[in-house]
């Protein structure tokens, strides 16, 4: 989950043989789509890339009532944000949206869900950036109540494909351990 542009698709396509629409402009994907994380020893894990959430998607703000409905249906959340803040976002502000959308949501409990937390496009930000980003997200998934089950992780899903492979390691852990 994440807002528009974090990455999701960008993510999808760089770990499955997905082929979502990949545009710089947000609500490129209107529609959930599927992809396969396939595995040496054949192992599978399907992953699911929803709409872009906004603030208020809990409400029914734009879609976000549609695609919140769909996340209830996994069995862990692989929380996204851009690092870069390339449209100007904060990515600290957008986890702690994120995780008040999830938590708004109906009478569910999408914040117990056992989660990741992902910083995209850290290659467009420095080394000390990037550190002090993944602590400070730590925080914010800590205080917001998110249950993550690692280190907040830094990846480049679009360009160097950095942290793909560690995290690939990590979502099949984490899926084992909830099956």
């Amino acid at each position: 989950v994440g807002f528009p542009n974090a990455g999701k698709s960008s993510l999808l396509a760089a770990m499955s043989r997905a082929t979502p629409e990949i545009a710089p402009y947000p609500f490129t994907t209107l529609h959930p789509l599927l992809g396969v994380i396939e595995y040496r020893d054949g192992k599978k894990v399907r992953v699911a890339d929803v709409p872009g959430l906004v603030a208020g998607a809990s409400e029914g703000r734009g879609r976000g009532h549609d695609f919140l409905r769909h996340i209830e249906r996994n069995k862990a959340l692989l929380y996204i944000v851009d690092s870069a803040g390339c449209d100007g976002r904060d990515p600290l502000e957008d986890l702690k949206i994120l995780a008040q959308e999830l938590a708004s949501y109906d009478d569910s409990d999408l914040l117990s869900m056992p989660a990741l937390v992902v910083a995209n496009k850290v290659d467009l930000i420095s080394n000390d950036q990037q550190r002090e980003l993944l602590m400070d997200l730590g925080k914010v998934a800590e205080e917001a109540g998110i249950r993550s089950n690692s280190e907040v992780m830094g990846i480049s899903a679009g360009v160097s494909g950095e942290g793909l492979t560690a995290l690939s390691c990590t979502i099949r852990n984490i899926v084992q351990k909830t099956s």
